[in-house]
């Protein structure tokens, strides 16, 4: 019969050399994070909701997209919130496809905001449809969809204010959608 203590230690020390390796050896990159970027500074965004604009009929209509930086539950829990940072655009389009949308006419950026008896109240405006003549106004806007399923979403967007000034951001990840989308 053969002694087995050479092969277990033969084990051992592999088993130890593998787990105890140094950590500075390799080299993992990191995902792109779920985010927007305004003057340098990062907002996470946590969760999107996606809604059809048009429900009282089959018509097609604008498609809503809302990001936050609060969970889904968080944000149609009926609690009080602060800080929160929220995103909003529409897409003129019946359905989300993969491709670019280079006419955002509906949108909405903003942090510091509150949710107060369910009612959301926007903060620090850094970006707002509103007023064409002032400076949160978008000069231009896109929205990239690289993937749509039933069940993800990942996009990037991009909007230049009239003062120059750059919000760019990305999001992949699951979505909630309260009342269908196609």
């Amino acid at each position: 019969m053969k002694p087995r203590r050479p092969y277990l230690m033969a084990l051992l020390f592999a088993l130890i050399f593998s787990s105890c390796s140094p950590e500075d050896n390799t080299s993992t990159t990191p995902e792109d994070p779920n985010e927007f970027i305004f003057n340098g500074v990062s907002y996470p965004l946590v969760s999107a909701i996606i809604t059809d604009e048009n429900t009282t009929t089959n018509a097609p209509s604008d498609i809503g997209i809302s990001l936050f930086n609060k969970t889904s539950s968080e944000i149609t829990g009926n609690e009080d919130l602060d800080t929160v940072a929220f995103v909003y655009f529409d897409i003129h389009t019946g359905s989300l496809e993969n491709t670019t949308y280079d006419t955002i006419e509906d949108y909405d950026i903003s942090i510091n905001g509150s949710f107060v008896d369910s009612e959301f109240n926007p903060g620090t405006i850094l970006l707002s449809d509103n007023d064409p003549d002032a400076d949160v106004f978008a000069q231009s806007g896109s929205v990239t969809i690289t993937n749509f399923t039933a069940y993800n979403i990942v996009f990037t967007f991009t909007f230049t204010r009239t003062d120059g000034q750059v919000i760019t951001g990305r999001y992949d990840g699951n979505y909630l959608a309260p009342n269908g989308i196609n």
